[in-house]
């Protein structure tokens, strides 16, 4: 897709139009693994400035390395690995050519094609990329799963994405076959069929494996070991002839899960050339902390989760694309984070905003942040800079860290629809204080737009969008060949074929002329840099996850006690994160004077919400006990009300989490 903007960003200054970007550029249309391990990046081209042309990549480079253990996984590893898994597949008789098709949409002409579905539940680990690599290089398309997530939400993706092969973390096994029950009488016998296999993050060596296959369970048993996958004939797979280069735009490569306001999770389907489009871009934008400090070689930590777009994209798919380095870790931690920097030479840090405020705050960083008197350096001298996305960090923490620790943290911003969008450029002290509040300006080949919230549709005039002035706040629309290609229309795979697919949600999301509809608003100033103020959506974001008010609503009116509810997210600035705080109108009108009764119906609310969905969706913000819930002449919660305290929503409020589990909670989630 290269649209021609309706505005030019080089007359922007004298039209006064909020546009920013450009049309995107050539990069190949071929299948993601093909891209990856063809060193897109060995010479100049469109994608490739003279200053970011890479070395040759050779197959004995560590890519993956284990931070706790040092085992380490090659670039010729993860490839060969990758295709012996793809056979693996291949060879349970799964075939990439039996194509769900979808009808065509703003971003996707062609009709998105979805191949059959292999789910993919994986902490960080080394045999994150293998198994993804491998599913793509089958010509298959993975949807990667929270390893969090509890059983209703897991049952929710099952239904919906029907995969035909299950890749999970031992620890997720329990959930996943609750999961798997909780399918409807007339699926069981489809769910019953696929085979799951596992991976042991406690015990699995991998790359250290015998030279004999893994033992594998009876015939009886489906679930085996991951690695039964990749002891299979390497020589039946060539994945550019199983995607076409054709097809890439319209072939699915992944579905994320994204929370919607509706309460459900949303499968948003990113084609292969999305993913190739993200790396190409990263990697033309990343000169002012790769070839500007002169290093050879990029050394990341992986603590970012590998499943969330911020960790695939920026992580995962671009260490493999560049021959970076990325030393793995499960899950975040402060103190190994710290400790690794300087150990490992870290070059550059992806992190949540969350962990920008620990760097500026945290006692334990002093240690590393102390510099030698002799040498000026300190733990973090290795670092030349630091990317932010997810949520809002305040610029103050910006300059903190920067003072302290001695370098920037730059913020980004992107979502699973569209992964990387913009970036704030530079990393010294004059750019920093220039950009304070803003999110940079966009990444080559995007296109950004503030839409005019004065014409109906917000923003369409005669079928095109129209771009709101200079400075003036609108919604945020993105368009770029990274944008998802739709959303997975809920029981796709069980509707008629002589039945089209209901695809209201894409068609919202997407306006005709191809721009996605953020539902953030904010403004572009004279320079093209975005500045994002507020939220169109009643999403609520906890560290760089989404969570749907309607979603804890619906746990909590489960309650025989509750008579009504609304949850809205309050902002911590100590932790740089929203909250899901809870408004609720107890069954018995009376209780409302009891605070002993009320706190123990917070902790019964408390516990339900603890067992129905994952821990970033927990009340951290409390439970108000009120009268009643604001709401319009038409039913609808006005959550504005809730949040500014407006008449009505005074009550009863009641901590269900102290502030040191709250924050123990939290960052076990990073």
């Amino acid at each position: 897709m290269s649209p021609t903007p309706a505005t030019p960003s080089s007359t922007m200054k004298s039209t006064k139009v909020a546009y920013s970007g450009a049309p995107p550029g050539h990069v190949p249309l071929i299948n993601t693994f093909d891209w990856c391990f063809s060193q897109p990046f060995s010479s100049v081209n469109d994608y490739t400035p003279q200053a970011q042309v890479l070395d040759k990549i050779e197959d004995e480079r560590p890519i993956f390395v284990d931070n706790s253990s040092d085992r380490k996984l090659t670039f010729g590893q993860i490839r060969s690995d990758a295709l012996a898994l793809a056979s693996g597949l291949l060879n349970l008789g799964l075939n990439p050519n039996e194509i769900t098709k979808l009808p065509p949409t703003p971003t996707c002409p062609q009709g998105p094609e979805i191949a059959p579905v292999v789910l993919i539940q994986l902490p960080n680990s080394l045999a994150f990329a293998p198994v993804l690599l491998g599913t793509l290089a089958a010509g298959l398309t993975a949807t990667l799963v929270s390893p969090a997530l509890t059983s209703d939400e897991v049952a929710w993706i099952l239904q919906n994405s029907r995969p035909r092969v299950i890749i999970t973390a031992k620890a997720c096994l329990s959930a996943m076959r609750e999961a798997l029950k909780k399918q409807e009488p007339r699926d069981r016998a489809f769910f019953d069929s696929v085979p799951i296999y596992t991976f042991d993050a406690a015990k699995d060596h991998y790359p250290s494996v015998s030279s004999s296959p893994p033992s594998t369970s009876s015939k009886t048993q489906k679930t085996q070991d991951w690695k039964v996958l990749l002891h299979s004939s390497r020589s039946t797979v060539t994945p550019s002839t199983l995607t076409p280069s054709a097809s890439t735009p319209a072939r699915t490569a992944v579905i994320l899960w994204s929370s919607g306001t509706s309460g459900r999770s949303k499968g948003v389907l990113l084609s292969h050339h999305a993913l190739n489009f993200s790396g190409a871009h990263l990697w033309h934008d990343a000169g002012d902390y790769h070839s500007s400090a002169g290093v050879r070689q990029q050394r990341w930590l992986g603590y970012v989760p590998f499943y969330h777009v911020f960790g695939l994209c920026n992580i995962v798919l671009l260490a493999v694309m560049t021959g970076s380095t990325v030393f793995v870790m499960p899950q975040f931690s402060l103190d190994g984070m710290l400790a690794a920097i300087p150990k490992r030479k870290v070059t550059y840090l992806h992190m949540a905003p969350p962990i920008a405020v620990m760097l500026a705050k945290a006692p334990q960083v002093e240690k590393y942040a102390k510099r030698n008197p002799k040498t000026g350096k300190n733990g973090f001298s290795s670092v030349v800079a630091a990317v932010t996305g997810g949520a809002p960090l305040g610029h103050e923490v910006v300059v903190e860290v920067y003072k302290r620790c001695g370098f920037r943290v730059r913020l980004g911003y992107g979502l699973s629809e569209t992964c990387s969008t913009s970036l704030q450029r530079g990393t010294g002290e004059k750019e920093m204080m220039e950009q304070a509040g803003e999110t940079g300006v966009p990444h080559w080949g995007v296109e950004v737009m503030v839409a005019d919230m004065d014409v109906p549709a917000p923003g369409l005039v005669d079928g095109k969008t129209k771009a709101a002035g200079i400075d003036q706040e609108g919604e945020i629309l993105i368009r770029a060949p990274t944008l998802l290609s739709a959303y997975l229309p809920v029981g796709v795979f069980t509707t008629p074929k002589d039945k089209q697919p209901d695809m209201t949600v894409t068609s919202e999301a997407l306006t005709v002329d191809g721009w996605f509809r953020t539902g953030d608003v904010g403004a572009i100033n004279a320079h093209g840099r975005l500045r994002i103020t507020d939220r169109l959506k009643e999403l609520i974001k906890v560290r760089a996850y989404q969570v749907a008010p309607a979603e804890l609503e619906a746990v909590l009116c489960s309650s025989p006690s509750v008579a009504d509810a609304g949850v809205v997210g309050v902002y911590d600035e100590s932790e740089a994160t929203e909250w899901p705080r809870a408004y609720v109108v107890p069954r018995k009108t009376e209780a409302l004077e009891d605070k002993k009764e009320l706190e123990k119906l917070a902790h019964e609310l408390r516990h339900l919400v603890e067992k129905k969905t994952a821990k970033y969706k927990w009340l951290m913000g409390g439970v108000v006990f009120v009268k009643q819930i604001p709401k319009s002449p038409s039913g609808k919660i006005l959550r504005r009300v809730l949040k500014t305290g407006g008449e009505g929503t005074q009550g009863v409020e009641i901590q269900v989490y102290q502030k040191k589990k709250r924050r123990a909670a939290a960052v076990a989630k990073l």
